[in-house]
C-alpha cells in the first residue's frame, strides 16, 4: 500500500464517519418530531383561539339585522372563517413548521460534510501542486507551473497554503535557473504568483509548442472539488413530500444531471397527472409517505404497475433519506447498465 492509497482510505473513512454523524442526528430529530409538533400545535392554538373568540364576541355585538350593510362586519366574518380554517389546519401547519426546521438542521449537517470533504480535497490539491513543482527540472517548466497554481489560488488561500506553494515555486525556479536567482517575492505572495504567471504566458507565446505543466491527481480523488451528487444522472419521479423539501432537494442536485419530476402534497390534480405520465420513462420512482395522501399514493402505485416500475417507499419528512435513496438508486441503475454492456457479446 502506497501513500496515495492511504490518502484515499483516509478520505473514505472520514466521509463514512461524517455520514454516520448525519444519520445519528437525523434519527434524533425524527424521534423528537412528534413532541415538537405537539408543542408547535399548542402554541398555534393558544395564539389563534383568543383571536377567534374576540372576533366572535364582537360579531355578537353587531347583529346582522342591525348591521346588514356593515363592511366591517363582513370583514370580521371573513376573518373568523379564515381563523377557523387555520385552526382546522393547525396540525398540518405545526408539522410543516417542525419539518422546515428539521430540513435546516439537515442542510447544516450536509454542508459540514461537504466542507470536510472540500478541506481534505484542498489538502490533497496542495500536495499535488507541491509535487508538480518539485518535478520540474528546467527553468521554463518550473516557471510554467505558476499557471496551474494560479488556477487554484482561492482553494490554497482557504487552507492558508498559498504562501507555502508560492515559496516552493520560487525556490524551484531559482534552483533550475542558469542565470542567478531571478525569482523573488514581489509584494504579497499572490502578487508574486501573478508576476510569475505573466512571465510564463510570455514564455508560452515565444514557442510553437508551449509547455503546459499540470498537477497529477495523486492525493485527491477527483480533479474537481467534491460534490457527492455531481456524477448522478437519470430521471427521478417523486410523489409526496412538501414544497420546502422539494426546494431543498433540487438545490442539492442542481449540479447533477438528474431530471426531477415532483408531485408534492400541495400539488394539484394537473401536476399529479403530469407526474404520472413521466413514470414510464423514470429511472427511479419514490413515494414519500411522510407527506402524501392515500389517493396520491394509489395513483402513483397504479402508474408504476402499468409501466412495470418498482416503487421505493420512504417513510421520512427530511431530506437526508430522500437524497440517499436518489443517490443509491441511480448509482445502482448505472451499475446494472454498465454490467449489461460488459456482458454483451462482441
Amino acid at each position: 500500500m502506497d501513500f496515495n492509497e492511504l490518502d484515499q482510505l483516509e478520505n473514505s473513512v472520514q466521509d463514512l464517519l461524517a455520514l454516520a454523524k448525519i444519520e445519528r442526528e437525523e434519527k434524533r430529530l425524527l424521534q423528537q418530531r412528534e413532541e415538537q409538533i405537539q408543542k408547535a400545535l399548542v402554541e398555534i392554538e393558544q395564539r389563534l383561539k383568543p383571536l377567534l373568540a374576540q372576533i366572535e364576541a364582537t360579531l355578537a355585538d353587531l347583529p346582522p339585522e342591525d348591521f346588514v350593510d356593515s363592511i366591517t362586519r363582513r370583514k370580521l366574518e371573513e376573518k373568523a372563517a379564515d381563523l377557523r380554517q387555520k385552526l382546522a389546519d393547525a396540525p398540518l401547519l405545526a408539522a410543516q413548521t417542525v419539518d422546515r426546521q428539521m430540513i435546516l438542521n439537515e442542510e447544516r449537517l450536509l454542508d459540514e460534510r461537504i466542507a470536510e470533504q472540500t478541506n481534505r480535497w484542498r489538502q490533497g490539491l496542495k500536495a499535488d501542486l507541491l509535487e508538480m513543482i518539485s518535478e520540474q527540472q528546467n527553468f521554463y517548466s518550473a516557471t510554467d507551473a505558476a499557471v496551474a497554481v494560479r488556477g487554484h489560488v482561492q482553494d490554497l488561500k482557504a487552507i492558508g497554503a498559498l504562501e507555502e506553494v508560492v515559496e516552493a515555486l520560487i525556490a524551484q525556479i531559482n534552483a533550475t535557473s542558469e542565470d542567478g536567482q531571478p525569482a523573488r517575492l514581489r509584494g504579497t505572495h499572490e502578487q508574486t504568483l501573478t508576476f510569475i504567471y505573466n512571465k510564463a504566458l510570455e514564455n508560452r507565446a515565444r514557442v510553437d509548442r508551449a509547455t503546459e505543466v499540470q498537477p497529477r491527481i495523486r492525493h485527491r480523488t477527483t480533479e474537481k472539488r467534491p460534490n457527492p451528487y455531481s456524477q448522478l444522472e437519470g430521471k427521478v419521479v417523486i410523489f409526496g413530500g412538501h414544497d420546502r423539501l422539494e426546494t431543498a432537494i433540487r438545490n442539492r442536485l442542481r449540479d447533477s444531471r438528474v431530471t426531477l419530476v415532483w408531485c408534492t402534497a400541495q400539488s394539484g390534480p394537473q401536476i399529479a397527472e403530469q407526474a404520472e405520465s413521466h413514470v414510464a420513462s423514470a429511472d427511479l420512482v419514490l413515494i414519500i409517505t411522510g407527506y402524501t395522501s392515500h389517493k396520491l399514493t394509489d395513483k402513483a402505485t397504479q402508474a408504476a404497475q402499468r409501466n412495470g416500475k418498482n416503487i421505493e417507499m420512504i417513510n421520512t419528512t427530511g431530506m437526508v433519506r430522500v437524497l440517499e435513496a436518489i443517490e443509491y438508486g441511480l448509482k445502482s441503475k448505472l451499475l446494472v447498465r454498465h454490467l449489461n454492456q460488459l456482458s454483451r457479446p462482441a
